[in-house]
């Protein structure tokens, strides 16, 4: 099929998605330079896309703008199925990956951190993240093929992860939190739909951190995840990337997506928000790029 061909078949798929106009989705198709093939397919179920969600949402709060070779969450490849989804972690990164995912009752924080309810296995080099809360499961290996290891205790801190087959009080609270966070703002079915396919898509969500090896991303709260980065795909090229791979397949139309400027855009609401920066924020000299990942490279080998 010629270019123009596949240019008006992704206009209409992203058109089917939005409630973008035709002439919008036309525009957008026509930045989609990226195009993965057979459909990346969704969580069967609302418990899988629900702890997904969970590890998208932690690892946003944790990395922020300390990623390594472009690995927005630690992620450098996803291997999905409707029933799983196994992470193939950036190898420098791996190690922070699985710290931060187990939970963990942190003294000086005054609570947990992690995801509640998430309990480790190894298997031949791997490891399983079983919820204890149902029948979820992530599977993680590094990029490299070295074992993954289980983290040492940290000063103040009670490694919840430990209890197998028991989940404490606090857990038990934090994922009620979780599950029932501010519903005036938070819509969590729309939540969970999205961040899993956020951890499910790392070959569309890194390219915000490719040019720079890093990108920042964070949260504001249990319902939404934020990305921001300076050079490479404009924000309109970004969505489109996402709406051609059925980012928002499913989702109420008219929150679907919202362009809100040349630099700024939602999606599924308030879910998701892109936000780039109109100049590159990384000059020469001490806070170039390449002196700042060398930065985060080094606090990773600590």
């Amino acid at each position: 099929m010629s270019r123009s061909g596949n240019t008006n078949l992704l206009a209409k798929k992203i058109r089917s998605q939005t409630s973008l106009k035709l002439s919008t989705a036309s525009r957008l198709a026509q930045q989609v330079h990226t195009y993965l093939g057979p459909p990346i397919p969704d969580a069967e179920d609302q418990p899988q896309r629900r702890l997904e969600a969970y590890c998208a949402h932690v690892l946003a709060r944790r990395f922020q703008d300390g990623q390594l070779n472009g690995a927005l969450l630690g992620v450098v490849e996803a291997r999905p199925t409707a029933r799983q989804l196994e992470l193939v972690l950036e190898p420098a990164m791996a190690d922070s990956v699985i710290y931060e995912l187990l939970p963990r009752f942190d003294k000086h924080y005054g609570g947990i951190r992690g995801v509640p309810g998430l309990r480790p296995r190894r298997r031949q080099g791997q490891l399983v993240l079983r919820d204890s809360f149902g029948p979820a499961h992530l599977i993680a290996s590094r990029a490299d093929r070295k074992p993954l290891h289980l983290p040492a205790p940290r000063d103040g801190e009670t490694r919840l992860w430990k209890a197998r087959g028991r989940l404490s009080r606090d857990e038990k609270r934090e994922a009620r939190e979780w599950d029932t966070s501010i519903p005036h703002i938070v819509d969590a079915p729309v939540r969970d739909v999205l961040l899993s396919r956020i951890l499910r898509r790392p070959a569309l969500v890194n390219r915000a951190a490719q040019p720079h090896g890093f990108a920042n991303c964070y949260t504001h709260h249990e319902g939404d995840l934020v990305i921001e980065w300076c050079c490479g795909d404009t924000v309109e090229a970004f969505c489109a990337t996402l709406l051609a791979h059925d980012f928002a397949q499913g989702l109420p139309r008219d929150e679907a997506i919202k362009l809100l400027s040349a630099h700024m855009a939602r999606l599924g609401g308030h879910t998701l928000i892109l936000r780039r920066h109109p100049s590159c924020q990384y000059g020469k000299g001490p806070f170039s790029a390449q002196e700042i990942a060398e930065h985060i490279r080094e606090g990773y080998a600590l």
